[in-house]
């Protein structure tokens, strides 16, 4: 079911709501350091994953009562209206790829790594954990803001939009959890081209929310899986090839819509 995209003053509200949400849960987790930690070694302040769908929650209940709250778990749930199942595998295997290039490319230029230990015992846990994350997250991301954006604009213009607005709401975070400026700016461009990927695949599945919800989590996972819980991923390395990836998709796919469709 698709229902109209919201007017763009909603979408700003839906981005007010989150960040006002989200800046009482940063103040909590500055109070009380990094611990305690939730399952996965996640800090405090990752809880606000579910602010976008609570944000997305209260806007939609606005705006057609329960139906549109209905709508919004429906879209959440849309696997079976997904269409070409073949975009399952960039969903599932891009990212992983991407950063097994990073990693390949590190090891051999002698970066100091430890032995690849993938903790595949911890891969159906954190995938879990960070399903329900990123349902969190892409319930309002994709239908309150992406959507009506890319409506109005081109779809690579949402996308970067979006991005950019996902690296702000991350950056307090990442202060908090030890990373340096460098570390930030790399990491803000690489969840910007990660948005741009997110948005490739959801109009190509079908507008797809349930299918950015699967590359959300699929990358955290991937993310999480680089040596030592992530703790020796290099933002710069990985956005350098991620930057390609996205280009020969924009030149590929083009700019409009990302898509075969509507070129």
């Amino acid at each position: 079911m698709r229902t109209s995209a919201p007017p763009l003053k909603t979408t700003f509200r839906f981005c007010l709501l989150v960040f006002a949400f989200s800046a009482g849960l940063w103040l909590v987790a500055e109070r009380i350091g990094n611990e305690p930690d939730i399952p996965v070694n996640l800090p405090v302040s990752s809880l606000m994953a579910f602010f976008p769908l609570i944000a997305a929650c209260m806007l939609a209940y606005g705006r057609e009562k329960g139906k549109g709250i209905r709508d919004l778990f429906r879209r959440l749930a849309d696997w079976r209206s997904v269409r070409r199942k073949v975009w399952y595998l960039p969903a599932l295997f891009l990212i992983p790829a991407v950063l097994f290039v990073s990693w390949l490319y590190m090891t051999l230029m002698g970066y100091p790594l430890p032995d690849p230990d993938p903790h595949l015992p911890m891969i159906p846990v954190m995938f879990a954990v960070f399903l329900i994350g990123a349902a969190g997250e892409e319930a309002g991301w994709m239908t309150w803001l992406v959507e009506p954006l890319q409506q109005r604009l081109s779809a690579l213009t949402a996308a970067i939009i979006c991005g950019v607005i996902w690296a702000v709401w991350h950056i307090i975070p990442w202060m908090q959890a030890g990373h340096d400026a460098g570390w930030i700016a790399w990491h803000s461009l690489v969840t910007v081209l990660l948005r741009i990927i997110i948005v490739w695949i959801y109009n190509n599945a079908g507008r797809s929310v349930w299918m950015a919800v699967l590359v959300h989590a699929d990358t955290n996972v991937a993310f999480f899986v680089f040596p030592d819980y992530g703790s020796h991923y290099d933002p710069m390395v990985t956005g350098i090839i991620l930057a390609a990836v996205v280009a020969a998709i924009v030149i590929l796919r083009g700019f409009r819509t990302l898509s075969s469709e509507g070129r």
